[in-house]
């Protein structure tokens, strides 16, 4: 019995050191996880700044479910990584419009609207952080009755998806959907 406590509490303390883990670089490592190809007979020019604005607009079949194609930007990332690209020559976005816009509220908000917890927040947050903006289309917001004050903190407003897209695009930003 006291063994049996004794792993209890081990597991409630090292519980969140395990969850920490899945925060930040080590959470864009395991999202964007890929099967490594052997001897590619094409590859990455690592010369060449990658530009890239991934489009999310559809909405998780479940509330409990991340944004679809959320994880492909950090799987970019990985990829760019082993083909030697260095970071700095990889220069991602995320432009979210549709039915994906509910997956950039803070946590209360979601929980409120959909009665789980946010399931995008951890990645969403990571990819932030690593310099990765987040935008969303206010056409989007105002249609789905999302005030500004509701999202979270490292969310980006523009006045549409259209506008963003068209911007990045003369940024040099390719398109991509998930």
């Amino acid at each position: 019995m006291r063994r049996l406590n004794a792993l209890a509490l081990a597991a409630v303390v090292l519980l969140p050191c395990f969850a920490a883990a899945q925060e930040g670089e080590a959470l864009i490592r395991k999202a964007g996880a890929f099967t490594p190809i052997p001897n590619p007979g094409f590859t990455a020019d690592r010369s060449l700044e990658l530009k890239v604005v991934w489009d999310l607009t559809e909405a998780p079949a479940t509330p409990a479910e991340t944004v679809p194609g959320l994880s492909r930007p950090a799987n970019f990332f990985m990829l760019a990584e082993a083909e030697g690209v260095p970071r700095a020559r990889v220069h991602l976005a995320l432009l979210v419009h549709g039915g994906a816009t509910a997956g950039l509220l803070a946590n209360e908000h979601y929980r409120a609207a959909k009665g789980v917890n946010n399931p995008n927040i951890a990645l969403l947050k990571a990819m932030s952080d690593a310099g990765v903006p987040i935008i969303v289309c206010g056409q989007s917001l105002v249609r789905q009755k999302i005030a500004r004050e509701q999202l979270l903190p490292f969310v980006k407003v523009s006045t549409s998806a259209t506008i963003a897209r068209a911007t990045l695009h003369a940024q040099g930003y390719a398109t991509f959907m998930p």
